[in-house]
């Protein structure tokens, strides 16, 4: 994890050498403090005799020491934050720029709320981490080497005993950060499942509502929190273990130096005097000072670190592999599936063996229960899964050899859960085309039939809207649905886009496609007739096989399964 870490300071070397500098200054001028004192000391330990000149001089440079020291120590605050900060800022791009190039699978088979915890509190607790921990470990360890050199320099002897015990410091630190990092992975860990949890919950508000699963819903956060309270616990003791065992040893530490020291200036009040000892205590304490400090911020540490793992773990997924060379030569004449199977899990089979041949400008609608494959078969269609065996063909070129953006961007694609962005209407249709003029997106709300709702709105066009914005259903679809119009795409994909707009709004919409379908070559998705009838291939799928295909009249003739659907008034069941 170090090694990893120490990567993305890499950019930064010049600012750490600054930072290092800044340190030295600040570190320096503290300690020449109590060199400065002792001397001050010494002149008037001898009360008959003393030297008032050489004080003020002492007192003019402990002051110019706390100035300047003062100043490099808010600049190596300053520099220490900044460069903190865009190590930050880089991971968090990082991250959302890996979350978007991540294959679809993985995306499916992970909590949402957990990546949105990962890209958010995770990263904003490996910030805190890295703030105040390399804050304290940066210049804790220069304070450490620089105190021991000035000690040396006065009386090596007793730096021998600081030196001798300063093991035992290190020792303690160590074992209580082993026992705690485990917990702060759980803890972790749990804080990710929380925010999945609370995701979920909040999005699907009325489905909990119509089953009553308020109660249930409830205890279950409150078992979670209750794991996470007791992880947290744990590793907030044992972490806070540390700080108070250190500072033992670091008291034991000041009380030899001082005994020791004591020796000295009865033995030899000459080679160590009383303002040396004064100052050598001084030391003790600057010297024990940083292990505290470090020791301090050890559980945000422990926990930048748990979390920088599990951003990490993310970062190193493959990202969606794309080894296509090949591009679309639009239009498209013909779509082929060829002996095609594919499962989302080994061992449990969805499409299998499965063959069809989709001429141009063919409108093809497909319908089955619920499980079938269809969703699955545009899954395909757009490379967001690839077949297990089998190949799909578009004019003769495996799909697997065509570019996955050249491939997608032939196809114009309608969900039934909409997708609105924060921003006005007229940035939300012509999202597809960043460029498009009013006129054209004016245009493209016409052919939804949304011009007239969205005229209505405060500010019509400009109207700020997002997914919470108060906007029904069926007024979110028809915006997405203009945004499709703008695209013009040379193939459409219909993914239950018309099951949740009112029967009126829906032949609306049905002529409307009609019209933006002429010529191209369409797949649709839906549970109710209206959007199956007209089209030219109807393909009826049952546990991954076709059943039937046809157009409409010939599936009712054939009475079969299809005609079993319809007579029970449904497509989709």
């Amino acid at each position: 994890m170090v090694k990893r870490l120490v990567q993305y300071l890499k950019g930064y070397v010049f600012f750490i050498f600054v930072i290092l500098v800044f340190a030295l200054i600040n570190v320096v001028t503290t300690l020449l403090i109590p060199v400065l004192i002792g001397n001050a000391i010494d002149c008037i330990i001898d009360f008959n005799n003393v030297n008032f000149e050489q004080i003020n001089k002492i007192l003019f440079f402990i002051f110019l020491c706390i100035l300047v020291g003062n100043i490099f120590g808010y600049l190596y605050e300053y520099m220490m934050s900044f460069v903190c900060e865009k190590v930050v800022i880089h991971l968090r791009c990082e991250v959302f720029n890996k979350i978007l190039h991540l294959p679809l699978s993985y995306i499916d088979s992970h909590r949402h709320g957990d990546m949105v915890s990962l890209i958010i509190s995770d990263i904003e607790q490996v910030s805190d981490g890295l703030l105040q921990g390399f804050k304290q470990l940066y210049r804790g360890i220069i304070m450490i080497i620089a105190t021991l050199l000035f000690m040396f320099l006065i009386k090596w002897e007793v730096a021998l005993i600081v030196i001798l015990v300063t093991p035992l410091s290190l020792f303690v630190a160590w074992f209580i950060s082993k026992k705690s990092h485990d917990y702060f992975t759980k803890q972790a860990k749990i804080k990710g499942e929380l925010s999945g949890y609370i995701l979920e919950m909040v999005t699907n508000q009325k489905n909990i509502k119509s089953f009553c699963y308020e109660e249930t819903a409830i205890q279950r956060f409150e078992q979670i929190n209750q794991d996470l309270y007791q992880i947290g616990i744990n590793a907030q003791f044992i972490s806070s273990t540390t700080n108070p065992s250190t500072r033992f040893v670091n008291g034991l530490v000041y009380a030899l130096v001082g005994i020791v020291g004591a020796v000295f200036v009865v033995k030899d009040p000459l080679s160590f005097s009383v303002g040396m000892l004064s100052s050598f205590l001084s030391y003790a304490n600057q010297y024990t000072k940083p292990f505290n400090e470090i020791s301090g911020v050890v559980s945000e540490v422990q926990s930048a670190f748990a979390s920088f793992k599990r951003i990490i773990n993310l970062l190193d997924v493959d990202d969606e592999i794309d080894d296509g060379l090949k591009e679309i030569d639009l239009p498209v004449d013909h779509i082929k599936f060829e002996n095609v199977n594919f499962s989302y899990q080994e061992n449990q089979p969805l499409i299998t063996d499965f063959n069809l041949t989709i001429e141009k400008g063919e409108k093809v609608a497909i319908v089955g229960p619920t499980g079938c494959g269809k969703t699955t078969m545009i899954n395909l269609l757009l490379r967001y899964y690839d077949p297990v065996n089998g190949a799909i063909y578009i004019d003769d070129v495996n799909t697997l050899d065509i570019k996955k953006d050249n491939l997608r961007q032939a196809y114009g694609l309608v969900l039934q859960d909409t997708w609105i962005f924060k921003g006005t209407v007229k940035d939300n249709i012509a999202y597809a085309k960043q460029d498009a003029s009013f006129e054209e997106v004016v245009k493209a709300a016409k052919l939804a039939h949304a011009h007239s709702f969205i005229k209505r709105l405060p500010n019509g066009y400009d109207t700020m809207i997002s997914s919470n914005s108060g906007l029904s259903q069926g007024e979110k679809q028809l915006i997405t649905i203009a945004r499709l119009m703008m695209l013009k795409p040379d193939m459409v994909i219909l993914d239950e886009a018309t099951s949740s707009i009112d029967t009126r709004t829906e032949k609306k919409i049905v002529d409307a496609f009609n019209y933006m379908m002429n010529g191209r070559t369409s797949f649709i998705i839906a549970h109710r007739l209206s959007t199956v009838q007209e089209a030219d291939k109807i393909i009826v799928m049952k546990s991954g096989h076709i059943m039937e295909i046809g157009n409409h009249k010939e599936l009712l003739a054939k009475d079969g399964f299809y005609a079993k659907l319809y007579h029970q008034g449904i497509v989709d069941s």
